[in-house]
């Protein structure tokens, strides 16, 4: 269950009030007087708050006039039968707005100290299972790994067409993987200095047709593909649901970490001449990492299509508030703004130069017993 709040002024609020109620289909609204505006409260099930918040943006609220908030509400009591959406249909739409999705995006793809030290902690702990062979351990530096973030940020970014997202998510994906290869890289020196027999072992590996964790990821098959599409899928499910828990097991089976450090440990240990393999291998590996990437990106893409995320609308409207407002003294539920004073709206394509005119007064309600706050079924 989500809680809208929604903040008009004074001149929008009749309008606003009916639309809620006649074309949202909501049934309880209640409005709050506020200094300045107008804050009308409603409840909305979880399955249709993309359809109310579109809805509300269709006829320009928190776009060119007003502001939305949404809040999470994890109980309500008392349970009223009949808000429920209605469980006749499979639900395919996301069950969070899409300024929701697009806040929790934006917070991983964005680069931070943690976000580098998460990759570099996982780059380090995934080379040594690569070189252990030890299947716990990569799976450690999976759970770890940031990379997911970034790459949600291209994919949404695209898909709301929003270019600094999509700017964003690129640039530090970018970042992530070339730490990665750098923590390799190091690695594979550290390797050849303190494991003699390293680049060996990798060959013979290699000339046999040895699965290991190394010589497994020096290429890919149409299973690997499969996995990519529909780890991408799964990841765009997740978000749309708020279910960032189930991105564990989507970074499991993608696995981008090993192979991001695979390429740089092996492209060294070729450099360096221990390994006949080594630059076959990690080229093989940074093959596989790139399939990987580009068609988890594509299959998000897809599903976030097919949850039916649209673009956000541009913010570029200002809604003003003057200094000198004071609280007037109407008892009616929607009260008349006092000409010397209020709360006006100035679209930004306009000059805000012209001084607020008086709304015409429009009841749709009896009038209350003072001016706070008021509740209208």
């Amino acid at each position: 269950m989500k809680q809208v709040q929604v903040v008009l002024p004074y001149e929008k609020t009749v309008e606003v009030y009916e639309y809620i109620l006649n074309a949202v289909g909501v049934k309880t609204i209640w409005k709050i007087d506020a200094d300045g505006a107008h804050v009308l409260l409603f409840r909305v099930p979880d399955e249709i708050v993309l359809e109310t918040i579109e809805k509300l943006k269709s006829r320009g609220i928190g776009v060119e006039y007003g502001y939305i908030d949404i809040i999470d509400l994890k109980a309500s009591l008392p349970r009223v039968e009949g808000e429920e959406a209605g469980e006749s249909r499979i639900q395919r739409e996301a069950i969070l707005a899409v300024e929701e999705i697009y806040e929790n995006v934006k917070s991983q793809a964005s680069l931070s100290f943690d976000f580098l030290a998460f990759v570099i902690i996982a780059a380090v702990i995934a080379g040594i299972g690569l070189a252990q062979n030890n299947v716990t351990i990569i799976v450690a530096s999976m759970l770890l790994s940031p990379l997911m973030g970034p790459m949600l940020g291209v994919a949404l970014g695209y898909v709301v067409s929003d270019k600094g997202l999509f700017a964003k998510g690129t640039i530090n994906e970018l970042i992530a993987l070339a730490l990665s290869f750098g923590m390799g890289a190091i690695m594979g020196v550290l390797f050849v200095l303190f494991q003699p027999g390293f680049g060996a072992e990798v060959d013979n590996a290699w000339a046999a047709g040895t699965l290991t964790e190394i010589t497994r990821r020096g290429g890919f098959s149409m299973l690997d593909v499969g996995v990519a599409i529909f780890s991408g899928a799964a990841v765009a499910i997740s978000v749309t649901r708020g279910d960032m828990s189930s991105l564990v097991g989507v970074a499991i089976s993608a696995a981008l970490m090993p192979p991001a450090v695979n390429v740089g440990l092996m492209i060294m240990i070729g450099l360096l001449g221990v390994s006949n393999a080594g630059i076959t291998i990690g080229l093989g590996s940074l093959a596989l990492l790139v399939m990987n990437i580009v068609l988890i990106d594509i299959a998000a893409i897809g599903m976030f299509k097919i949850k039916k995320l649209t673009p956000i609308s541009s913010k570029s409207a200002k809604w003003t508030a003057l200094a000198n407002f004071q609280p007037t003294k109407a008892r009616s539920l929607y009260h008349v703004q006092p000409p010397q004073a209020g709360a006006t709206f100035t679209p930004a394509s306009q000059e805000a130069t012209s001084e607020p005119k008086e709304p015409e007064p429009k009841e749709i309600s009896e009038s209350t017993e003072s001016s706070g706050s008021s509740q209208e079924t």
